[in-house]
């Protein structure tokens, strides 16, 4: 009888997440972290690249939005020191406009290859995909770039996380915006949750290509040195619609 072979995981550094996924996210696996602001994505993100750090798997952050010192400060207030890091030579954080990110990406000689190469990075964190959407107005050349995007980081041998930002605060989910999530192996949702007159957090895997998961939705709370995961939400349905009420037990 053949010996099984277990498939090599990375650690998100959130330990209750890694459980859901069996152990971390599949190497060389693209996911996707979906959910409006403030639900913690760039937290998560980071978080996943600070547990390379401790793992000693250099990281690189590319980011559309802030400036390394807004992530420094950032990760301050989590516990982290990003800077540390990076003059450990084990992160880089780098601003960059979506379409410089792209080309450095798709040349197999540019700039992003030698900061691979140059540090042995072996993850990633994009911040955030939804930047893409603004470059054209048109579906399939939206595709082509995020399909694009998607093999050039795994053509690099990255694990990476890609952010992207969800319009919906509670609840909701347009498909028609979420091509980047069907081409990426891995989807995650974090979402706003009303329930019981209170705002809480969940967190879902929806979909991890070729491999099982958890499938519960989860709550979750932010804390220092990242995400943690709570219990299961139990006997309510709608949780990712906007829709919370009782399951029906019948």
């Amino acid at each position: 009888m053949a010996d099984i072979v277990e498939t090599p995981r990375t650690p998100t550094g959130c330990e209750g997440l890694d459980r859901m996924l069996r152990g971390g996210l599949v190497d060389g696996y693209c996911t996707v972290v979906e959910g409006s602001p403030g639900t913690g994505k760039t937290t998560l993100g980071l978080q996943f690249l600070v547990e390379g750090c401790l793992r000693g798997e250099p990281g690189i952050a590319i980011t559309f939005e802030e400036f390394p010192e807004q992530y420094y400060d950032n990760a301050e207030q989590l516990g982290w020191d990003l800077r540390k890091f990076e003059e450990q030579g084990l992160l880089k954080i780098q601003f960059s406009d979506p379409i410089s990110f792209l080309e450095g990406l798709q040349d197999i000689d540019g700039h992003v290859a030698d900061l691979v190469d140059g540090m042995g990075a072996k993850r990633i964190l994009v911040d955030s995909v939804s930047h893409f959407e603004r470059l054209t107005n048109d579906p399939g050349t939206l595709r082509r770039i995020e399909t694009d995007l998607v093999h050039a980081l795994k053509r690099e041998g990255l694990t990476s996380i890609l952010l992207k930002e969800n319009p919906h605060v509670l609840g909701g989910w347009d498909k028609g915006d979420n091509r980047v999530a069907f081409i990426a192996d891995a989807l995650i949702l974090l979402r706003y949750i009303e329930l019981e007159s209170e705002i809480k957090r969940g967190l879902v895997i929806l979909k991890m290509r070729g491999s099982d998961h958890d499938k519960e939705i989860r709550q979750y709370v932010i804390k220092e040195k990242g995400l943690v995961l709570g219990e299961p939400f139990q006997g309510v349905a709608g949780l990712f619609v906007g829709t919370a009420r009782g399951a029906d037990k019948n």
